[in-house]
């Protein structure tokens, strides 16, 4: 499980981003809020779009392309 945090300012964008622990791009822990333990950056999104609109992943230390714990289940033919 990997420790997430919401940056409670705004990028240049206005957005609130996701962090991993430990990214070098959160403002100061003063100004994040824990999102708690989860397994991949777009649980952690999924978890901080309930509570904010304009939520996206820090490109410096969540990676784009991840797979979801819960995968679609395909239906045999």
């Amino acid at each position: 499980m990997i420790f997430f945090y919401l940056s409670n300012c705004f990028d240049k964008n206005g957005v609130h981003e996701v962090h991993k622990l430990g990214c070098a791009e959160i403002h100061g822990m003063d100004d994040a809020s824990y999102l708690g333990p989860f397994n991949n950056g777009a649980e952690a999104l999924r978890k901080a779009r309930l509570n904010y609109e304009n939520v996206s992943l820090c490109v410096h230390c969540c990676p784009k392309k991840v797979n979801d714990v819960l995968e679609k289940q395909v239906e045999p033919k």
